[in-house]
């Protein structure tokens, strides 16, 4: 069969899914990655299809480079894509949402639906546009999409192939979905995810239902505790690391004379960001009094308020950590679902940085541009992945706010020194394990597309 992946044009919503294009192409299907051409604005890749092709993959771009919609003033819907505390504080109140539920509340709203917004404005794109226009000339039987990029959705719609969503992150558009068919009626509120869509979808004259907003079924390759309660069809699968095809550096594969531990804080956040909110100068002092050998994936950036690096620190600006974690101890990160999935993958204790404040980002329209609001010093996904980890014992959850760089090290010894921690590491290891491989999930996807594949109703 024919089989087209969707993206948001960044590496860090692609790389994911390269396993399960291999598997697909492996079993002797045709694969392709269609995605815009990304633009150096924003959180996508200009250079994107690199990494397609790099991953021995058939890219196709779709459009010319065009700023993304929350970023691009000549877009008429400017203004109003922008998060605004009032609508938010709306939603929260219509909905119900309990404080326990806010973190995913405000992921989803302030982050998630941005993103999507990016690709998905109120007069629909010429990149997305030419999306739709490859799969109506390449007619896909499945269509595998990016819950970033919902617009494959109305590709397999105007098509009649079978879709699914693809996770890179928990579920919080499945949640908020849910919540909003079963309170937003009552309450007089409407999906704004579903408004999002609208305009796209009414171009193309299908409808905005649950299968066009979540799939008509979803890969997940998180264990359950990592996900929001939804009701939804989920196929899961195991989680296989790739981080771009790159040569093992020769000192990386010598066993270590004492343990190893990696400092991972991330490629997204260090490009926009500079010093690190004084955490990674923290880390550091930390770890200067361990006989331990610490690998820092960390750039000019991130080191901006740092002194002199420890002489047990060996920076370097990147290096994929399905060749480094495999040869650690233990991990320092930022508590991103990418890096605990590659952690969890290699057996290895935690130590996840979080903070114990509101994810919130608000964006003002200024003469000079979009004023942003965001002051909040962690990852999206932290509180969450701190949260899991510490539940399995697999680690500890450290915040750069409240605690002094000796408490952090004495979490750290704890982490390298307890053997429950490696324990725990192993538990998560063997949920992982549990579920099918990509290779495993490949039957699975076939069978699924004979079902939902409607060929009758496309509107070609």
């Amino acid at each position: 069969m024919r089989v087209m992946i969707t993206v948001f044009p960044a590496r860090a919503h692609f790389l994911p899914l390269v396993p399960y294009a291999w598997a697909l192409q492996s079993a002797g299907h045709e694969v392709c990655v269609v995605a815009p051409p990304g633009y150096p604005t924003g959180v996508a890749d200009p250079d994107f299809h690199e990494a397609v092709t790099a991953a021995g993959l058939k890219s196709v771009t779709c459009g010319q480079p065009q700023p993304l919609a929350v970023h691009d003033r000549d877009d008429p819907g400017y203004a109003a894509m922008l998060p605004t505390a009032a609508e938010s504080e709306s939603f929260v109140r219509a909905l119900g949402i309990s404080d326990e539920e806010r973190p995913t509340w405000d992921v989803f709203y302030h982050f998630t639906l941005l993103a999507i917004r990016d690709y998905h404005p109120p007069r629909p794109r010429q990149d997305v546009d030419q999306v739709i226009e490859f799969a109506r000339v390449w007619q896909p039987d499945l269509v595998l999409w990016d819950a970033w990029f919902p617009s494959g959705a109305v590709a397999a719609r105007v098509t009649g192939a079978a879709h699914a969503r693809v996770l890179v992150a928990p579920d919080y558009t499945g949640w908020v979905t849910e919540r909003f068919a079963a309170a937003g009626p009552a309450a007089g509120v409407a999906n704004p995810l579903a408004e999002t869509m609208r305009p796209l979808a009414e171009r193309y004259g299908v409808e905005v239902d649950d299968d066009l907003l979540l799939g008509q079924w979803t890969v997940n390759p998180f264990p359950a505790p990592m996900n929001p309660p939804t009701r939804l069809t989920n196929v899961p699968v195991r989680y296989v690391p790739y981080t771009g095809a790159s040569v093992m550096p020769t000192w990386l594969y010598a066993r270590p004379s004492r343990p190893r531990v990696a400092l991972s804080l991330g490629v997204s956040a260090r490009a926009f960001l500079k010093g690190d909110w004084g955490r990674t100068a923290k880390l550091l002092e930390a770890v200067a009094e361990l006989d331990i050998e610490v690998i820092a994936t960390l750039n000019d950036n991130q080191l901006a308020e740092s002194g002199p690096l420890p002489d047990n620190v060996h920076t370097l600006d990147y290096v994929p950590l399905d060749q480094l974690l495999p040869t650690c101890s233990a991990v320092i990160h930022h508590g991103s679902t990418g890096t605990f999935a590659a952690a969890s993958a290699a057996g290895l204790p935690q130590v996840v940085c979080d903070t114990d404040e509101p994810l919130l980002l608000f964006g003002e329209d200024t003469p000079g541009g979009i004023a942003w609001d965001f002051t909040c010093q962690k990852q999206l996904t932290a509180t969450l992945t701190s949260r899991v980890v510490t539940d399995y014992g697999a680690g500890v959850r450290i915040d750069h706010q409240k605690q002094s760089a000796g408490q952090i090290r004495e979490a750290l010894r704890r982490v390298l020194t307890e053997p429950s921690f490696r324990e725990g590491a192993q538990r998560i290891r063997e949920d992982r394990n549990s579920a099918p491989s990509p290779v495993e999930l490949v039957p699975l996807l076939v069978e699924l597309t004979k079902r939902h594949r409607h060929d009758e109703e496309a509107t070609r």
